[in-house]
């Protein structure tokens, strides 16, 4: 057997950091690869950030923010006057974090907005007491009762469903790992073990049948995501045309990733930022790394690629050898 083709698709569930790490130990990962504690303050981030809590609705109709309502607007054309609510950032100190939520109205004709500045006041109040993990703190949600008042009594209710919705996120977030995180975990974990992308876009890995512990040990550690996440691993023996494919797979990404890094590299000496030379290099570097155990792995010379770093550390000198005489 070469390897192992690994798909994966994970979904949101009820996994906690503690969990993670649990497992982790349960199936001999390197822990090393875990991620960092939640941190509080980064929940409220993205809960009330730019693609945090956000309500759509049409002004005649409060009640109707779902997307299959959306879509059946759009279907029918129909122009009328929506509002959304949003949130937006006010201010952050070293011990608080103070957003507003805003109601915005867009005319029937799309040609002017206008705004409730301040529904609500959501503040998040950093933990400065002894022994607090970073990044610790609160959320308060504190409506402006007046200024919701001032509403019809459907939109009243829209609003008073978001600041729930809001509070219900932020407290899930501070518990439970997101789909996002959990599907973090697992890529990066792969790309650990040398995986070469088979799809140009992620999402099907090529992995060295030297890896096929920690293969295993990734897919018990999924098992216990729940809500219909999966890992597989798909043999791939040993034949020509096998061979073939992860091949033209790592010198395709190859070829990428130092196209990508000769177009900056030729824009970081245009525009003399010399302090990039040490980041650019420690890239050239993961892919030399990279063309080297595939070569060995693969029993491949990899001459394509291995003319491409040379092209490339060619250029890379003439930046080290600039930033050198920038110095002097």
């Amino acid at each position: 057997m070469l390897g192992h083709l690994v798909l994966y698709s994970i979904f949101e569930g009820r996994v906690t950091h503690d969990d993670l790490v649990a497992w982790f130990r349960e199936f001999g990962l390197d822990e090393d690869l875990l991620p960092p504690p939640l941190r509080q303050t980064d929940v409220f981030e993205k809960v009330t950030g730019p693609d945090g809590v956000r309500v759509t609705y049409p002004l005649d109709d409060p009640t109707a923010t779902g997307p299959a309502s959306r879509t059946s607007r759009r279907r029918r054309k129909e122009v009328e006057p929506t509002a959304t609510l949003m949130v937006r950032h006010v201010r952050r100190d070293g011990d608080q974090i103070v957003r507003h939520v805003v109601r915005e109205v867009r005319d029937e004709k799309r040609i002017k907005l206008r705004y409730d500045p301040n529904l609500a006041v959501c503040t998040f109040h950093r933990d400065h007491s002894e022994g607090s993990a970073e990044g610790a703190g609160d959320l308060t949600i504190e409506p402006n009762r007046a200024a919701i008042a001032k509403l019809p009594a459907a939109e009243q209710t829209t609003v008073q469903e978001m600041l729930a919705d809001i509070e219900r996120r932020y407290e899930h977030r501070c518990t439970y790992l997101t789909s996002d995180r959990l599907r973090s975990v697992i890529r990066q974990y792969v790309e650990h073990l040398s995986a070469i992308r088979v799809r140009p876009t992620g999402g099907v890995y090529f992995v060295h049948r030297e890896h096929a512990v920690a293969l295993s040990g990734l897919r018990d550690l999924v098992s216990r995501f729940g809500s219909d996440s999966s890992f597989m691993r798909v043999p791939i023996p040993d034949q020509d045309e096998m061979r073939e494919m992860v091949i033209r797979a790592f010198t395709t990404s190859a070829k990428d990733d130092l196209d990508r890094l000769a177009e900056d590299i030729a824009t970081a000496q245009r525009v003399r930022r010399f302090d990039e030379a040490a980041k650019l290099y420690e890239r050239f570097t993961a892919v030399q790394e990279a063309t080297n155990k595939h070569s060995t792995l693969l029993s491949t010379s990899l001459d394509d690629t291995r003319a491409a770093l040379e092209l490339v550390k060619v250029q890379l000198g003439g930046l080290l050898v600039a930033d050198d005489g920038e110095d002097d």
